[in-house]
């Protein structure tokens, strides 16, 4: 195992920067996701740490140790792609021991690990068949394993659930985290799914365009995000993002609503009349008003309905705007689909972000 730091890396083709300025320290032994939307860098940045892919500026190190140089078969690294790469003509025990094989291991030391790897994955039952004979999460568990036995200081995966249904990838993602406290390898995780990295990282890369955006916790990163893209590409629903004008102490929504909120709540964000701002609020804190207080309220129409079993998501648009709110409501509340409703927003909830810049506005 290693701790892996990535000092001002990038990587260029020809004219075109993939990645840019990327530094991140990740300590032994913890597991960080790099996410983002598709193109955004991600798997590029695994490449170049697992020497797939050359560094064109910076410099990559495993345990203080520089392997810029260092060819990719010798940094000791495992990868796992999307497609799980098993040979087809093997069985799973010599898909397991193929890479002790070719390092010469002896033949005793590759049966026990290889029954030591598939017990902790719970394929131990499967190792005389062939992959055209696995499931597809089958498939993916022996990849992993394939990846373990050979105990590298790192280990890479590459987007490896998503050939998955949703089921199987769920129970997939609760078997990847436990298998990451057992093992204890230094583990780098790329996908495009917040969910994954929410529920698997220690820490979290949010990337967008080759640049980091923030690095935190799953919890830092949800309730304090740096800017609205971070704000929006993680957490789902995704967090509603409502455009206004600031003017006399309140908050102009299109053509006609104001919404009004505690001074107190103001008093902590720098807003003033000549920008343009966004306010952003989940949609757990956004309910229907049923009560007297007038206090950030907003009028909407309710576009779609969708029922999600105990819940059901309501989409809707703010009226004399083209601004759309979505929100949860109760499986069993009565509402349909061009009543207007009366919403509010739970002021200690909110996000403030420039619209032009995107940064959020610190409420310190």
């Amino acid at each position: 195992m290693a701790k892996v730091k990535l000092d001002n890396i990038s990587r260029k083709i020809n004219q075109t920067t993939i990645v840019e300025n990327i530094s991140f320290d990740i300590p032994d032994g913890e597991l960080w996701v790099l996410v983002g939307p598709s193109g955004c860098g991600k798997s590029t940045i695994l490449r170049c740490i697992s020497g797939l892919e050359a560094i064109s500026d910076g410099n990559l190190y495993f345990d203080d140790v520089l392997v810029n140089q260092i060819p990719a078969r010798e940094r000791d690294v495992a990868m796992v792609f999307q497609n799980y790469a098993l040979y087809p003509h093997l069985t799973v025990a010599q898909n397991l021991g193929f890479g002790l094989k070719m390092r010469k291991v002896s033949p005793s030391i590759i049966e026990e690990k290889v029954n030591f790897v598939s017990q902790i994955l719970n394929i131990n039952h499967l190792l005389q068949r062939k992959p055209k004979q696995l499931s597809g999460g089958q498939q993916q568990r022996v990849a992993l394993g394939r990846a373990i036995i050979r105990q590298p200081q790192v280990f890479l995966l590459d987007e490896p659930l998503s050939n998955l249904d949703a089921k199987l990838r769920e129970q997939t993602r609760t078997e990847l985290k436990k298998l990451h406290h057992q093992v204890g390898i230094t583990t780098i995780y790329v996908t495009h799914d917040q969910v994954e990295a929410m529920t698997l990282g220690d820490r979290i890369v949010v990337l967008d365009q080759g640049i980091i955006q923030q690095i935190g916790t799953p919890k830092e990163i949800y309730n304090n995000p740096a800017n609205r893209m971070v704000a929006t590409f993680l957490g789902s629903p995704p967090m509603n993002i409502i455009p206004f004008t600031y003017t006399e102490e309140k908050l102009l929504i299109g053509e006609t609503q104001f919404l009004s909120i505690s001074p107190h709540i103001l008093q902590r964000f720098p807003l003033n009349s000549k920008k343009s701002w966004d306010l952003g609020i989940r949609p757990e804190f956004i309910t229907i008003n049923t009560s007297e207080n007038l206090i950030n309220n907003l009028k909407i129409r309710i576009d779609i309905i969708e029922p999600l079993g105990k819940e059901m998501l309501v989409r809707g648009t703010i009226l004399n705007s083209n601004i759309t709110l979505s929100f949860q409501l109760p499986i069993n509340y009565n509402i349909d689909v061009n009543d207007v409703s009366l919403v509010q927003l739970d002021e200690n909830n909110m996000f403030f972000f420039d619209a032009i810049t995107g940064e959020a506005i610190s409420n310190e």
